[in-house]
C-alpha cells in the first residue's frame, strides 16, 4: 500500500491511523469555484467525519485493541487499519492534485465569512463532537489544502464514504451506533440545522440521515402490546442539557398489560427509565 503524508500502514497502530483520518477533514479547504454548493459540501464532509468517529467510538477504537469483538481475528484487524490508511491515501491524493494547479490560475479558498450564520454554527457543532471523539493528538505533520473542483471533492467524498462503509461491515456496533446517533440528532437545535443535515448525509451517512428525519417527522407507534418493561423512542441521560427538536409523535393501538411498564416518546433528563 502507498505511504500517506509519509506514513506506511506498518508504522502506525490502528489507533494512530483512526485518528490522523479524523485529522484529515480539518486541512481540507474548499476554492471559490464550489460558490454556494461550498456551504453544503463542507457540511457533507462533516458528516463523513462523524461518521468515521461514531463509528470508532462505538467500536472503542482508542482503547480496545480487539474493537469490541473479542473473537475479532488478526487478519480482521489488519484489514480496518489498512483501510484506515487508505482512506489517508485518499487525502493525500486530493493534496497532490491541489499541488498541480498553476498560480496563473484563480487559487483562493473560501471562509467561514461565505457561509450562512446557520451553516457556521452546525458546522461548529459538527467540528466540536468529532474532535471530542477523536481525543488524542494526530501524528500528522502537514498544512492545509484546497479543493479546487466538484469532481475533485465528488470522488474524495464518495471514496471515504466507501471506505467506512466497508470497515462497519467487518465491525458493526450497530446498537452503539445507534444510541450515538441519536445524540448527535438531538444536538441539532432547530429544524433548519436538522434539514440541513439530512440533506447533506444523503450518500454519506445514512444512519445521520435516518436519525434527523426521524426528529423532523416524529415517530409512529401502531398496534404496540407492552407486557413488561418497554421503552421506545428516544431517551435522553440525566446529564443532558440540550433542546429536543421535531415533530409530534402517533399514538395509536398502544397497549401496556397490568403489570407493565412502559416509556413511549422521549425522555428529557431526570431519573433513568429503567432505574426503578
Amino acid at each position: 500500500m502507498a505511504e500517506a503524508f509519509g506514513i506506511a500502514a506498518g508504522a502506525v497502530g490502528i489507533a494512530a491511523a483512526f485518528t490522523a483520518c479524523v485529522d484529515c477533514f480539518e486541512y481540507v479547504q474548499f476554492g471559490r469555484h464550489f460558490g454556494r454548493d461550498y456551504q453544503t459540501d463542507l457540511l457533507a464532509l462533516n458528516c463523513s467525519r462523524i461518521h468515521l468517529t461514531r463509528w470508532g467510538q462505538a467500536v472503542d477504537i482508542l482503547n480496545d485493541p480487539k474493537l469490541g469483538r473479542p473473537d475479532a481475528t488478526a487478519r480482521e484487524i489488519r484489514t480496518v487499519k489498512d483501510t484506515l490508511c487508505q482512506i489517508l491515501v485518499l487525502f493525500a491524493d486530493s493534496a497532490k492534485i491541489s499541488q498541480q494547479y498553476t498560480t496563473g490560475e484563480d487559487l483562493s479558498v473560501l471562509s467561514s465569512d461565505s457561509m450562512d450564520s446557520t451553516f457556521v454554527a452546525l458546522n461548529n457543532k459538527m467540528r466540536e463532537l468529532a474532535i471530542k471523539r477523536q481525543k488524542s493528538s494526530s501524528i500528522l505533520r502537514i498544512t492545509q489544502w484546497a479543493l479546487y473542483r466538484r469532481s475533485e471533492f465528488k470522488s474524495l467524498i464518495e471514496g471515504i464514504s466507501s471506505l467506512i462503509d466497508s470497515i462497519e461491515k467487518i465491525f458493526p456496533a450497530p446498537q452503539a451506533q445507534l444510541a450515538l446517533v441519536r445524540q448527535e440528532a438531538a444536538q441539532l437545535h432547530d429544524q433548519r440545522a436538522l434539514e440541513l443535515v439530512e440533506t447533506a448525509a444523503e450518500g454519506v451517512d445514512g444512519l445521520l440521515q435516518n436519525a434527523a428525519r426521524e426528529v423532523l417527522n416524529g415517530h409512529r407507534y401502531l398496534n404496540v402490546s407492552i407486557k413488561g418493561k418497554a421503552q421506545t423512542g428516544d431517551a435522553f441521560s440525566s446529564d443532558w442539557h440540550g433542546k429536543a427538536v421535531g415533530a409530534s409523535h402517533t399514538y395509536d393501538g398502544v397497549v401496556v398489560d397490568k403489570d407493565g411498564k412502559a416509556l413511549v416518546g422521549n425522555k428529557y433528563g431526570g431519573k433513568d427509565f429503567w432505574d426503578d
